[in-house]
């Protein structure tokens, strides 16, 4: 097995925006009002599930990056802990979430820009993704410094959302009699829960989805420069802090406003800055969601060229991409990744109506099968380090209760889909796609079977 030649040149205040940068993406400033609008008030109840279901995985994940940190992460694990198969599913499922993600984020910021000016989307993918490909050749202390700051933003209009809105419940007669009136109203469980059972099943999609990405601050690790002590504070603290960002917007926004009347046409984050006097509330709104997007961007590129490096040097890749420059980043699996990035120009040319619903099938899936795979790595991973009587540094708690029941949420999740005519795209995809990567698999042992031959 190659050893890693990366530079651990990311700080603890780099490590800890990554993870709550990548945890916060554009989503959550345009999706929110279709997920208030899937369950209602109870979406508050929705987030602090997905967060808690979150930070499973994340302690999960946490334990296995304490123990080795390496910027495989859950890809390295799995090879390491369950085999050959799981490593290479585990890693192009990985790269290809990532590398999707990218796509998915830069015909975002194509649109989001039309607010100002109407730039066709295609240039605009074009351009971006070159900026922060280039940004992410020069060095990783330039990703982590960029990143510390576009997350910041997002964080930054979170909090003030939270203080701004709490301000005006208090102190404005017309917010505070609504929200009053909204609390007596919400003390029915069928206006609670608005849309039933299934409502609040359908709107933990989009709260899991929004989610992705919090699993950064484990890639990150392999170029930590104190990896053993910075990990688990990330986890802990970050973990803590999204629950909060997310469930305490949420309750202002349901309380400010009848969640019956929160459309997909309504902005929540929009009309706040507006009550306060900011008339130009919409344009400040759209430039952190974009803002948000080019962050996840830049972590998207980050994660998914750490993923095929790691790949290549478990021989599961091509070897051309474990060559790193001489800032220690791996310059071929960035360029490669920018350069499968780049179909999104050509979607965003010639389909670019059907570009989002193809992306989030696919990450959709993607996502829900890198987080299985982490439970059952963490499980194989347990196995071996109690056979070995290894005591751990950083434990996850009430093992292995904790990865059985999400495993179960997540298919409970995955089966709701599949009744629902918006999301059962998604669900009819993750078959064919484990065939493909299964495939993929076996086609690379038989490769790799003639090479030895030939070598004999």
């Amino acid at each position: 097995m190659s050893k890693e030649n990366l530079s651990r040149g990311l700080k603890n205040r780099h490590i800890q925006m990554i993870a709550l940068g990548g945890a916060i993406g554009t989503g959550f400033f345009l999706a929110s009002s279709s997920a208030i609008q899937m369950t209602g008030p109870s979406i508050t109840l929705a987030y602090l599930f997905g967060g808690l279901i979150m930070y499973i995985i994340m302690r999960a994940l946490g334990e296995m990056t304490v123990d080795y940190p390496t910027s495989g992460s859950y890809i390295e694990y799995a090879y390491r802990y369950i085999g050959n198969s799981a490593g290479f599913i585990a890693g192009w499922n990985g790269w290809i979430l990532f590398t999707m993600a990218c796509m998915l984020e830069v015909t975002a910021t194509g649109a989001l820009l039309d607010y100002w000016i109407h730039i066709p989307h295609w240039i605009t993918c074009l351009v971006l993704l070159s900026v922060f490909g280039s940004v992410n050749l020069i060095g990783v202390k330039y990703f982590g410094e960029t990143e510390f700051w576009f997350a910041g933003i997002k964080i930054a209009v979170i909090m003030f959302m939270i203080v701004a809105g709490t301000w005006l419940i208090l102190t404005n007669k017309i917010v505070h009699t609504t929200a009053l009136h909204n609390i007596q109203q919400y003390s029915d469980m069928q206006v609670f829960f608005m849309h039933g059972f299934s409502g609040f099943v359908y709107s933990l999609v989009i709260v899991c989805l929004s989610f992705c990405g919090a699993e950064f601050v484990s890639v990150a690790a392999g170029e930590a420069k104190n990896p053993k002590k910075i990990i688990p504070t990330a986890i802990n603290g970050v973990i803590i802090r999204i629950i909060l960002f997310y469930v305490l917007t949420m309750a202002v926004i349901v309380l400010m406003y009848p969640a019956k009347d929160i459309s997909d046409k309504t902005n929540p984050f929009t009309d706040v800055l507006f009550k306060l006097g900011f008339t130009a509330s919409a344009g400040i709104i759209n430039l952190v969601a974009i803002t948000a997007a080019l962050s996840s961007l830049n972590s998207c590129i980050y994660v998914a060229a750490r993923m095929l490096y790691r790949l290549s040097l478990n021989k599961q890749a091509p070897k051309y991409f474990s060559k790193v420059s001489d800032t220690h980043s791996p310059k071929n699996a960035i360029f490669f990744t920018i350069l499968i990035a780049f179909i999104a120009v050509i979607m965003n040319y010639t389909v670019p109506q059907q570009i989002l619903v193809y992306l989030f099938a696919i990450i959709t899936v993607a996502t829900i099968i890198g987080w299985y795979i982490i439970l059952v790595t963490h499980m194989f991973f347990r196995k071996k380090k109690a056979k070995e009587g290894v005591t751990l540094e950083y434990r996850a708690p009430f093992y292995p209760y904790t990865n059985i029941f999400v495993m179960l949420v997540l298919l409970g999740i995955l089966i709701a889909m599949a009744y629902n005519e918006d999301m059962c795209l998604s669900v009819y995809v993750a078959p064919i796609w484990l065939i493909v990567l299964f495939l993929g698999y076996k086609i690379s042992i038989r490769q790799e079977n003639k090479l030895k031959l030939k070598t004999k």
